[in-house]
């Protein structure tokens, strides 16, 4: 069981932690020589991203015998963002995270968690394990070597034995439709779209609650399974390992703020449409990659289906992963759609919403309803 260790370092109003800091938490959790080191001798990466994330290395010593890593991680969690809290009942709290992360850490899929602290202001944080590894590119995945590595890590986070509690899959979908009724045709999205220069309304009078309730009852008419769903599952969120040791997997999964329980389908047929779509780049552009083949889904369906049915025993196959990842795929498009909008209403952050590209989103949008379309589920609206 992973415990709170409180340390006694506050963050400071402005700016990042201090190389003191850094070192005072890093030396509660590993090794002797991190305990001693000479703060001004460790090189700190601040990292981009939502939370206060750095990558911290000491230098080696003379005789330096210390079994201890040399470069760990440390991340700062944020307040939850507004999209966050609207998912706060259903998404682990940081306690869990870091208990999920341990015991991810601990199957030898993904990094070790080292220590998991709250400071003297209450904020929460963890050390871990620093991977040798990059994030997955989109090109990545038309090796199918990679495409194999990514397809059965999924499967085996998917099937994970976790502490978190199995709420029913209908709790999310009650939760993201009431948001999507919400936005319907709402004025003032359509206003601000106006202002960024897009016109969005078909997107804002579109019904998406409905065609969610459809897609759904679609996956249950065909038995579609169930598991530990991260559903933020953009590429920078897969890793690529530099060195992979002989055996070991060729990626790890990271940033399980979002894991519950869910349709598979939703992160197999979001994995599919993250290939072509990013939630926002450098320039805030669709990128402009190549989807998908179909071949390449059904390649990895059908190592997704043998690790999966390796951890549970099932005798499930890959076509029947691949129709579940058809309706995934649109769930997981009104996932980001829900998550724009969100933020475009609360107009919490204007430069953000002047980088996105608007467009972007109505080619999505355009994907969703021919997609929908293509699977039949608008005979009966």
């Amino acid at each position: 069981m992973v415990t709170c260790t409180s340390v006694h370092v506050a963050l400071p109003r402005d700016g990042p932690l201090t190389k003191t800091a850094i070192k005072d938490i890093v030396g509660l959790f590993v090794t002797n020589e991190w305990q001693s080191v000479d703060p001004e001798t460790l090189v700190v990466t601040k990292n981009a991203g939502a939370n206060q994330n750095y990558t911290i290395e000491r230098p080696k010593t003379e005789g330096d015998t210390d079994p201890g890593p040399c470069k760990v991680f440390l991340k700062i969690h944020n307040e939850l963002d507004i999209v966050n809290n609207v998912f706060q009942h259903l998404v682990p709290n940081k306690y869990e995270e870091a208990q999920l992360c341990h015991d991810y850490g601990r199957s030898g899929l993904g990094a070790k968690v080292y220590g998991f602290f709250q400071t003297k202001d209450g904020s929460l944080g963890r050390v871990d394990e620093f991977l040798d590894a990059r994030n997955l590119e989109p090109e990545d995945v038309e090796d199918a070597d990679i495409r194999a590595a990514v397809a059965r890590g999924h499967a085996a986070f998917h099937t994970m034995k976790t502490q978190l509690e199995e709420k029913p899959v209908q709790v999310y979908y009650d939760i993201i439709t009431k948001q999507l009724e919400k936005y319907h045709k709402m004025a003032k999205l359509k206003k601000l779209a106006y202002e960024a220069g897009v016109n969005m309304d078909d997107l804002i009078d579109y019904d998406f609650a409905s065609k969610i309730r459809r897609v759904t009852e679609r996956l249950e008419s065909m038995g579609g399974k169930k598991g530990w769903c991260i559903h933020d599952v953009s590429f920078v969120n897969v890793m690529v390992k530099n060195t992979p040791k002989q055996g070991e997997s060729k990626i790890a999964l990271i940033d399980f703020e979002f894991v519950f329980w869910n349709y598979r389908a939703f992160d197999v047929g979001g994995h599919f449409m993250q290939k072509v779509f990013k939630w926002v780049d450098e320039d805030g552009r669709m990128a402009r990659y190549k989807p998908y083949t179909e071949e390449e889904k059904r390649h990895f369906c059908k190592e997704y289906v043998e690790q999966w049915n390796h951890e549970t025993g099932d005798s499930d196959t890959g076509e029947q992963v691949f129709r579940e990842s058809e309706l995934g795929y649109l769930l997981a498009i009104t996932f980001d759609i829900h998550n724009m909008l969100c933020y475009i209403e609360q107009e919490v952050d204007k430069d953000l919403l002047n980088r996105l590209d608007l467009l972007a989103f109505n080619k999505l949008f355009g994907e969703f309803v021919n997609r929908y379309k293509r699977l039949g589920l608008d005979i009966h609206d």
